[in-house]
């Protein structure tokens, strides 16, 4: 088997095959969430209206795209060996030069974007493509692996934080239980992203944190990430919890049964639970009022 039959001068098949290894469903539901949590919470950017959204989604999109197309092209000859054929690149649509020059091209674009949303959350956000970068290339085997989701997740309230309009103290720092919360959902979101692949991954030579658990157990600590980060959310904050919080727990809780019991019939299940538990915290955060700057 191949990782690279596409012909140069396929335009559409290699404009389909990209589409495809820029990893679509999480690139959007990650740009989209961090653009929402932007807006709602009040980031100077995004406050500005459409145009400034605009700008915090550009960002965040070209570094997902940049991690997506860069996890494709390393995994290209892995994927091959292990069958992969859904995998754009293993099925001939794209080179992996192509998908490589891709990455690259992204994640020049994702610096000066990143930069046009004020410096502090600029480094915020590309610390959390780096991290995401060294996953791909590095710590994807490593019981480490779950350190880059931890970070680049809990890099989201620092974006966010760092961007809204402070004192003569500077922007507000943000608060703790956001930032602990944000890298337990990412951990949560590592465990069900890499779960349909355990098996082919250990055939492969990959053995990260998940495929160290094994499947079983992978399965068995999946719900409680989330759990974890929404009960934070729920009890941190100042005040008492009141009914919405209450109810987006219960909310999370039922992404995550349904994680479970679908993840045996749809490989992906648990990882499209992970992200609405995500996107339910999100609303947690909005509909409360608690935002992510510390009090």
């Amino acid at each position: 088997m191949t990782c690279s039959r596409a012909l140069p001068g396929d335009g559409p098949r290699q404009v389909a095959g990209l589409a495809r290894a820029c990893h679509p469903g999480p690139a959007v539901a990650v740009t989209v969430l961090v653009t929402a949590l932007t807006v709602l919470a009040g980031h100077g950017l995004a406050g500005r209206g459409l145009a400034g959204a605009a700008a915090v989604a550009l960002a965040v999109l070209t570094g997902q795209l940049s991690v997506g197309w860069c996890n494709d092209a390393v995994d290209a000859a892995r994927d091959a060996t292990a069958g992969r054929t859904g995998k754009p690149i293993v099925a001939g649509l794209v080179t992996a030069r192509t998908v490589r020059a891709a990455a690259l091209t992204a994640l020049a674009a994702c610096v000066p974007l990143s930069l046009a949303c004020g410096p502090l959350p600029a480094a915020a956000h590309l610390l959390a493509v780096a991290a995401a970068w060294a996953y791909n290339l590095w710590l994807k085997g490593t019981a480490a692996s779950w350190a880059p989701y931890a970070i680049g997740f809990g890099a989201v309230p620092v974006f966010v934080a760092a961007g809204m309009p402070g004192g003569h103290g500077g922007p507000p720092l943000p608060a703790w239980w956001a930032v602990l919360a944000a890298a337990l959902l990412g951990c949560g979101a590592h465990l069900g992203n890499v779960l349909p692949d355990i098996e082919a991954d250990l055939a492969t030579g990959v053995r990260g944190w998940p495929q160290r658990l094994g499947a079983a157990r992978v399965r068995a600590l999946m719900p409680v990430p989330p759990l974890a980060a929404s009960l934070l959310l729920v009890v941190a904050p100042p005040g008492p919890p009141g009914p919405a919080e209450w109810l987006a727990l219960a909310g999370v809780a039922g992404c995550a049964a349904a994680g479970l019991s679908l993840g045996r019939r749809l490989p992906r299940a648990p990882f499209a639970a992970a992200i609405a538990a995500a996107g339910i915290d999100v609303l947690l955060l909005a509909a409360t009022g608690a935002g992510v700057a510390a009090p």
